[in-house]
């Protein structure tokens, strides 16, 4: 059976049986590291478009990631409220 011919229809349905079953072995760890590996081969070094994505995820985004890089005084703390902010009200979608 090594050597079954498969039309491309079946390899690709082979092909993502394949890769369903490898990600329901993976931890959230590994699925998490897997994820973050992608995007950054995805997110463009270039300063402008860099500039651009993060201003397309959020207007303010930017201008904080900057003063964190910075190391800035009191960029941390700006950071975590934002991402506070962010995410209090995450429970009313969980109704």
């Amino acid at each position: 059976m090594t050597n079954t011919k498969l039309t491309e229809d079946q390899l690709i349905e082979l092909k993502e049986q394949f890769v369903d079953f490898k990600v329901n072995e993976m931890t959230n760890e590994e699925l998490v590291s897997y994820v973050r590996s992608m995007m950054m081969l995805e997110v463009d070094p270039d300063p402008q478009i860099l500039k651009d994505e993060i201003d397309g995820y959020d207007d303010n985004l930017y201008d904080i990631l900057v003063s964190n890089v910075l190391d800035e005084d009191g960029a941390y703390d700006i950071l975590q409220e934002y991402i506070h902010e962010l995410h209090a009200h995450d429970w009313i979608n969980d109704v």
